[in-house]
């Protein structure tokens, strides 16, 4: 084998050296090429349009980004699975003599295909294609064992376990299957038996009086409760005190609140009363003389706990109350520590599941399942082997080098489609994540960006960046609306919602001046206009005013109007005096001098902003766009003026359409007169020069 490097080949786009990748001596030498040397280091797996699953296998860390060394890991395992590396170019089918089978991974695939075309009922000759492995369920059919941990209800149903594992599926939520089905794996069976083990403790703790309506009583309790406890309390205080049965009992101030009021039949107005009469033998009666507010809840509590559990007592004590009072406490008690959430099982659907053999049946389930996960396994590398078969090639081409885009043959994967807007489109659009993070770096792309809100029936929305690259601004603003065109076709109502305003071209920069002067004066015109037309109406206005009050109006001041008039013929004199001098200057010119002088002037105005456009146009760069979105770019994309021109289009006829020059709407034309005005000015300044040099 030589020692001599590997000969690279390079091309020129732009604006730096990009490595050509179309022959298998590439990849096998990939790994040796300078990093400095890639168009890019990192790139995103969102936002972007190509195949997901692509991206996804080669992310193998999950972390949303792929780098170099995953492409090169990515190189590796496609290079110990095919003999031939040509196939990664054009090619879209496999056929299994195609595997390698001197190497471990070569010889899995190779099994692996073997038993997908056994499963699809094909013949071994058949080549392999991303089309026939793309029905998952045809890969992994329900009901079988498949190598990803997780059994469905479908896996267990012979064995009668599929209501056991359907509640299990309920409690704990599912992932899916590689079948596609919902399914459990050893994490969520370990947390249902945890739960369902304290939920069984807990109904196994529950208080027993089945002679009670617990649950009844202690929803009454909580209410009335406090309200028994206050009436015992005040009892206690009288027996230490007989001046408190007065005190804390029902005083006559409050009975003659309800004197003159209107009282409902339910008595609400007296909660706040004692529960009954404050007596220091503390005895509560459960039938007569309770508050009317409270007298049902008591009564009903005598009915549901009192009785049952202390006989028919007619009155209740302090000591018994205490009896209540703690059958009550302990089943709120345990009630309040129920698990969370609870399951919807009873107690005994709870023992029929905690059963040992039931468990062991569902773990050993799983166990079969994974039994199977290295052929399971291989399939799914298979899988991504035909992924990277037709799409590995194109990726090296957008993050490697960025050859999709600068040869124009396809669409990078980082284009998003085409925006369609003032008679031209842009095909640099890029779909952006985040508006307010993306326009931090992307401004520094010196680029004309139109960022727009993206808005299609059922589908989310989205913001877009498109770069304006030819032409001009033209009617480009904030708001207008625009059509944008996805990689799939579907158009989108776009609307404006953000500029960065760089130059786009050297014309637009050759004619900037003028329309910025054309404008000023416009503008300065307008206001004049508005001033004269204002003072006007306030003169209007006044003498309106005057007429309507008797007073005449002020006489014409003859001075005053003389004064003005002489000021703008002062102001006409002296602008007269500057052009005859200019014009003067002029014609004293030689005659081949003239047209240098035009010239002249015209660069003095204009070549400042094209010099400018010019720098700042060799400047645009890609790198910023991108980056905006996550991509770590490596070299210096540029967009020069030529390529720029190239990714926006600007309107034009079709080549050999038939176009009628007539327009029966068209505004009548008076160019002919200010050409014949230019002749004149033209002819008369020739005889001018022609006297003054020879005197004729």
């Amino acid at each position: 084998m030589s020692d001599s490097p590997y000969v690279w080949r390079f091309t020129r786009s732009g604006g730096f050296d990009q490595v050509r990748i179309d022959r298998p001596e590439d990849l096998l030498h990939l790994a040796e090429l300078d990093p400095k040397l890639w168009a890019a280091l990192a790139c995103p797996t969102r936002g972007l349009v190509f195949d997901q699953a692509t991206l996804d296998a080669m992310d193998s860390d999950h972390d949303g980004r792929i780098r170099i060394p995953e492409v090169l890991a990515a190189l590796d395992f496609v290079r110990s699975s095919l003999r031939d590396l040509h196939l990664l170019f054009g090619a879209d089918r496999l056929p299994v003599s195609a595997l390698r089978d001197d190497t471990d991974c070569g010889r899995r695939m190779a099994a692996a295909a073997r038993q997908i075309l056994v499963a699809l009922g094909l013949p071994m000759e058949t080549p392999l294609s991303l089309e026939l492995v793309a029905d998952r369920a045809a890969l992994f059919p329900p009901g079988h064992p498949n190598g990803d941990g997780l059994i469905t209800v479908a896996d267990v149903a012979a064995s009668g376990l599929a209501a056991l594992v359907q509640c299990i599926l309920d409690a704990q939520g599912a992932r899916v299957d590689r079948s596609g089905d919902p399914g459990l794996g050893g994490e969520e069976l370990a947390a249902f038996f945890a739960r369902a083990q304290a939920q069984l403790q807990w109904w196994q703790a529950q208080p027993q009086h089945p002679e009670i309506d617990l649950q009844r009583a202690w929803q009454l309790g909580e209410t009335v409760l406090p309200k028994i406890d206050d009436y015992f309390a005040r009892c206690r205080l009288a027996a230490f005190d007989e001046r408190a049965a007065v005190l804390l009992g029902t005083r006559e101030e409050q009975l003659s609140a309800f004197a003159d009021a209107l009282i409902s039949g339910s008595v609400e107005e007296a909660q706040a009363l004692p529960l009954a009469h404050i007596d220091a033998r503390a005895l509560l009666p459960l039938s007569q003389a309770l508050n009317p507010a409270w007298r049902d809840a008591v009564l009903e509590l005598a009915e549901l706990v009192v009785r049952p559990l202390l006989g028919p007592l007619q009155v209740l004590g302090e000591a018994d109350w205490q009896q209540v009072r703690a059958v009550l406490t302990s089943y709120g008690a345990w009630w309040q520590a129920q698990p969370q959430p609870l399951l919807a099982l009873s107690a005994q659907e709870l023992q029929e599941a905690l059963q040992p053999d039931q468990r062991l049946r569902l773990e050993q389930a799983i166990a079969a399942d994974l039994a199977v996960a290295d052929a399971a396994d291989s399939t799914l590398e298979l899988v991504t082997l035909l992924h990277y078969q037709r799409y590995f090639v194109q990726f090296l081409n957008n993050f490697v080098s960025f050859r999709d885009f600068y040869e124009r043959r396809q669409p990078a994967l980082f284009q998003a489609g085409t925006l369609y807007i003032d008679r031209r489109s842009c095909d640099l659009c890029v779909e952006v994540a985040s508006l307010e993070a993306y326009t931090a770096l992307a401004a520094h792309s010196r680029t004309y960006l139109i960022y727009c809100h993206c808005v299609r029936a059922a589908c989310p929305d989205k913001t877009i960046v498109a770069a304006l690259t030819a032409g001009d601004a033209g009617q480009i603003m904030l708001g207008r609306h625009a059509v944008f065109y996805d990689r799939q076709g579907r158009d989108w109502d776009a609307r404006i919602v953000k500029l960065e305003e760089n130059p786009i071209s050297v014309r637009e920069a050759f004619w900037t001046p003028y329309r910025r002067m054309g404008a000023m004066v416009a503008e300065q015109m307008q206001k004049v206009a508005k001033a004269k037309e204002a003072g006007v109406q306030a003169q209007t206005l006044q003498d309106v005013n005057a007429i309507g009050k008797g007073t005449p109006p002020p006489a014409f001041d003859v001075g005053r109007f003389a004064g003005i008039f002489a000021a703008i013929g002062l102001a006409l004199g002296a602008i007269g005096t500057a052009l005859a001098s200019v014009a003067t200057g002029f014609l004293a010119l030689h005659f081949w001098q003239m047209p240098l002088a035009i010239l002249a002037v015209i660069a003095l105005i204009s070549g400042p902003s094209m010099v400018l456009a010019w720098f700042k146009l060799r400047a645009r760069n890609l790198g910023p766009i991108l980056e905006g979105n996550g991509w770590a770019i490596n070299s210096q994309a540029r967009i020069n003026i030529v390529f720029g021109t190239t990714l926006t289009q600007l309107a034009s006829l079709p080549a050999g359409a038939d176009r009628a020059l007539l327009d029966p709407y068209a505004e009548r034309s008076h160019a002919h007169r200010w050409w014949l005005a230019l002749a004149v000015v033209v002819v008369a300044a020739m005889l001018f020069w022609l006297w003054r040099r020879h005197g004729l």
